[in-house]
């Protein structure tokens, strides 16, 4: 990345308009959100599928924009005299071992086992609910697809900050709680989509969504207990009246 291309990007990323980080606390949901136009990241990897090459997948995309995130990174470091490779050497940032031991957490691992769950089905009732031409039921299924592997992200992820301490203990408008708040948002969404499912003449798959929603009962009682402050945690402008209040 060169200099002008740097400072284009530390320009638009200035823009009063955008809110910032509030791509950090969001559910992911790009097309739902009523954010799009104030949101850095949607810009830059709209920027970035608009690019001359068209044919572009979407992994080819998020691995573009975390290229060139890194290569900010860089540039920033190299602005500021500052060796990126010396701060990880002297070990200013865990690594993934010494995160790895909290895959064995409780939480993490009950959070896993219901990722698994959703996704095998939610990857099985896809094609029988497009089938069936029940909008309700095709929405249900994209729910639980979607969220079966961001809760257990955001979840381990706000596991990790609370126990390595990377804020202040007791502070409201920590990562951890963020991060904890979006996994219980896709809780709760996807308890709600597994009711769908459970309706009567759309049952389908019998026994496991009852068991699914009985998964992640239990796992919003543990989460609400491990982060009691989660809730209170206000994200960047969905949380926000002086934003959501402009939506009206």
């Amino acid at each position: 990345m060169d200099p002008a291309e740097f400072d284009r990007l530390v320009a638009r990323a200035r823009n009063p308009r955008l809110i910032p980080g509030i791509y950090n606390y969001c559910d992911g949901r790009c097309p739902r959100c009523p954010f799009i136009e104030r949101c850095l990241t949607y810009l830059d990897n709209q920027e970035l599928l608009s690019a001359e090459d068209s044919d572009r997948s979407l992994g080819d995309t998020v691995g573009e924009s975390l290229q060139r995130t890194l290569e900010m990174l860089a540039e920033v470091a190299n602005r500021e005299g500052v060796s990126l490779e010396a701060a990880t050497d002297e070990g200013l940032a865990p690594s993934t071992e010494d995160l790895g031991r909290y895959r064995e957490d409780a939480l993490a691992v009950r959070a896993r086992e219901y990722a698994h769950l959703a996704w095998r089905v939610g990857r099985a009732l896809a094609p029988l609910a497009e089938a069936r031409g029940d909008a309700g039921v095709i929405e249900a299924v994209e729910t639980i697809e979607w969220f079966s592997s961001m809760i257990s992200a955001k979840l381990y992820r706000a596991i990790c900050g609370q126990a390595e301490a990377w804020e202040p203990v007791g502070e409201t408008q920590s990562d951890c709680n963020g991060s904890a708040k979006v996994a219980l948002i896709g809780i709760i969404e996807s308890r709600r989509a597994w009711e769908v499912l459970m309706e009567g003449g759309r049952a389908t798959a019998n026994g496991v969504p009852a068991q699914a929603a009985a998964m992640l009962q239990a796992l919003e009682v543990g989460v609400r207990e491990r982060f009691p402050r989660a809730v209170e945690f206000v994200r960047p402008g969905f949380d926000e009246p002086e934003h959501t209040k402009s939506l009206a």
